[in-house]
């Protein structure tokens, strides 16, 4: 049984790969307590650690430590230049972001066509991906919590009160306007960018919404288009599996 971990600034997301090939959540948990998370975990037969980090460096050396002293070898994915039939599109490839290549990298294997993948956290990513692999590059923009936090530290009249409903409209309220505003922000992305990418594929592409902060599209709009999640993890699974 191996590990798998994915390394973010304030969290990470660990499950295990079976023999078998399949994956279980085992949960997500505050990097400061990675070491408590992972001192129980390694003793239930893990012969191997997978993991990717776009989190601080001391992350990375508590993982390698934590391994080391437990005598359990370690994998760290890092960002390649072409791999499980994905061509990177950065010219300097290693500065994509290895949760944006396992993304890609995940996605590649369930669909062999033209694809656009949009995930958000604390950042929106744009990525677009042709029926042959090819990652024609992308996106990078705040997610609607950083543009909230945004406006709300540098004003001092503007205000949020609540959670926003599902539909987005014009709004006869301070609250409600910010929290639609940044709702619009992330919609209008990612509608200009569908646009651009269908003209540059030639054709209409899949188009795949993950991350936790789908929640702030609207329900109508989102609706039409595939959900996924854990594709971080699901890109680790293969690299267990194959490296």
């Amino acid at each position: 049984m191996q590990l798998l971990i994915e390394a973010g600034n304030t969290y990470v997301k660990v499950a295990q790969l079976f023999q078998t090939g399949e994956m279980e959540l085992l949960g997500r948990y505050p990097s400061k307590k990675l070491e408590m998370v992972l001192e129980p975990l390694l003793e239930n037969g893990i012969h191997r650690i997978v993991f990717a980090s776009v989190g601080p460096v001391e992350v990375d050396n508590s993982i390698q430590r934590i391994a080391q002293l437990a005598n359990i070898p370690v994998l760290q994915v890092k960002t390649l230049r072409k791999d499980f039939g994905v061509k990177n599109a950065y010219a300097e490839y290693q500065y994509l972001g290895v949760d944006r290549w396992l993304t890609l990298v995940a996605i590649r294997q369930e669909f062999k066509k033209p694809t656009v993948i949009v995930d958000i956290g604390t950042a929106l990513t744009f990525d677009v991906m042709s029926d042959d692999g090819k990652h024609l590059g992308g996106w990078i923009a705040p997610g609607y919590q950083l543009m909230m936090k945004s406006v709300l530290e540098n004003t001092t009249k503007v205000f949020s009160d609540r959670e926003h409903s599902e539909t987005l409209t014009f709004s006869d309220n301070t609250a409600d306007g910010l929290k639609n505003g940044c709702r619009a922000a992330l919609l209008g992305l990612i509608e200009y960018g569908l646009k651009q990418a269908k003209d540059r594929l030639g054709a209409e592409p899949e188009v795949i919404l993950c991350g936790g902060g789908v929640r702030h599209l609207p329900v109508s709009w989102a609706k039409h288009y595939r959900h996924k999640s854990e594709l971080v993890l699901e890109g680790l699974a293969l690299y267990a599996k194959c490296r």
